[in-house]
């Protein structure tokens, strides 16, 4: 009796794995896994109807070890590094270089064009020609900074130790936090695997974030009240896969998003509502383990995009 028990248990759970064993379209994929393999094959390869813009600049900053990168409102690059801030002109032209003593995370410039610089936990703030004006305090003792936009009116940045971001005013007082979870509308707040965690301010002073471990964007009010939000995990282009991404954004200055992701590399443009309008670059002209695709976009539309791999800043415009 007691064998024809376990024989029924035995078939049971034969029975159990048969209809729940993960698919190749499961999200967990390993290496072990051929059909998942196949899978992630199939998705690298970018449908060359979807692709929109074209590469055509390379931009070759005399820092190297890049970290991040921002434009200012006359279309000058600003570009970190672990050691250096580089201010560039449009072209590429280096005109200025600032010291600093440690990884540069984050920039934004002000509409004023001061250039606002994410260290590790600490926010410094530069005139255009590269003088140091302020040193910020941490806005807490265990704080990691991702990402920083600037409005006419507040500085926002991005803390992924925190899964918070934080509202400053442009003297660097801090006023305020975002994200908190919500019991009504965000009850997971934000969900920061890793360190890639990004902000840019809208148009319109709103500012959007990105939710990575959700594989959303998020809309707030500069005070920081939920207005709504768009993405979906997916495993087509249309969507982020993965654990968390997007891993990078940024804005055009028609509001429309331009995200960067990781492990299978895609840089892909959303219209204002969040629907999917194309590819500026696919996983082919990546390396695999590419990773911190920082975004910007200057007033021309042109897009760039940070290539840490080869310390260069790629330059795309539409096709």
């Amino acid at each position: 009796m007691k064998t024809l028990l376990m024989l029924i248990l035995i078939v049971a759970l034969a029975t159990i794995g048969i209809f729940f064993w993960p698919t190749k379209s499961c999200r967990s994929c390993t290496p072990s896994n051929p059909d998942c393999q196949y899978d992630l094959m199939a998705i690298k390869k970018t449908d060359s109807n979807l692709l929109i813009h074209a590469h055509v600049q390379w931009i070759k900053p005399s820092i190297s070890n890049l970290t991040a990168l921002a434009v200012d409102h006359t279309n000058r690059i600003i570009v970190g590094s672990m050691s250096a801030i580089e201010i560039l002109d449009q072209q590429g032209k280096p005109l200025t270089c600032i010291s600093v003593n440690e990884p540069v995370r984050c920039l934004a410039t002000s509409p004023q064009g001061d250039i606002f610089a994410g260290f590790n936990d600490h926010v410094e703030v530069f005139d255009s020609t590269g003088v140091r004006k302020a040193v910020w305090k941490s806005p807490t003792q265990k704080t990691m900074l991702t990402s920083i936009a600037v409005s006419s009116s507040n500085v926002f940045v991005a803390d992924c130790a925190n899964r918070i971001v934080w509202r400053f005013s442009l003297a660097g007082e801090r006023t305020g936090q975002i994200g908190q979870k919500d019991e009504d509308q965000r009850k997971e707040g934000f969900v920061v695997p890793s360190a890639f965690f990004d902000v840019a301010v809208a148009a319109d002073d709103s500012l959007w974030v990105v939710n990575p471990g959700m594989h959303r964007l998020e809309h707030f009010t500069a005070e920081g009240k939920f207005l709504g939000s768009w993405g979906h995990f997916a495993m087509d282009t249309a969507g982020f896969c993965g654990c968390c991404n997007p891993s990078n954004m940024a804005l055009t200055p028609e509001g429309e998003f331009i995200t960067s992701e990781k492990h299978i590399v895609r840089v892909k443009q959303y219209d204002a509502t969040g629907q999917l309008k194309g590819v500026i670059s696919g996983q082919e002209d990546w390396p695999d383990k590419a990773v911190g695709l920082d975004l910007a976009v200057d007033s021309n539309g042109r897009i760039l995009v940070l290539d840490p791999t080869a310390d260069v800043i790629r330059i795309y415009t539409k096709k």
